[in-house]
């Protein structure tokens, strides 16, 4: 794989079977992208947690581009964009999981200070 990892030291690492961890790494090679399989019962829908840009977050992210207007194409392929998604092959990470029921997922009753 990428990272010289076998698959099958993939799957011990992250408690799957080899076959599910070469399936995936099929699709990923020929689709670049992972779907689920058609399965019984209802699709699972999901959606994104959005949260509003604040005034800051607009103004640094108008401030961090215009800074970077005049770059060339080879310049920009230099540039790591990263929607801040966290990705761990171990099972912990240090973080700290809150239950919330359903619906409450802004309430600040339920925040970790």
């Amino acid at each position: 794989m990428e990272a010289g990892w076998s698959t099958r030291q993939v799957a011990r690492q992250l408690g799957r079977y080899n076959s599910v961890v070469m399936r995936c790494w099929d699709q990923w090679i020929r689709e670049m992208s992972f779907t689920r399989r058609p399965g019984s019962g209802r699709p699972r829908f999901t959606m994104p947690i959005t949260h509003p840009l604040t005034h800051t977050h607009r103004r640094l992210c108008l401030k961090w581009c215009r800074a970077r207007g005049c770059l060339t194409a080879a310049e920009w392929n230099q540039v790591v964009c990263s929607d801040e998604f966290r990705f761990n092959l171990s099972s912990d990470d240090n973080r700290i999981r809150v239950w919330r029921p359903h619906g409450e997922r802004f309430n600040p009753a339920f925040a970790v200070q």
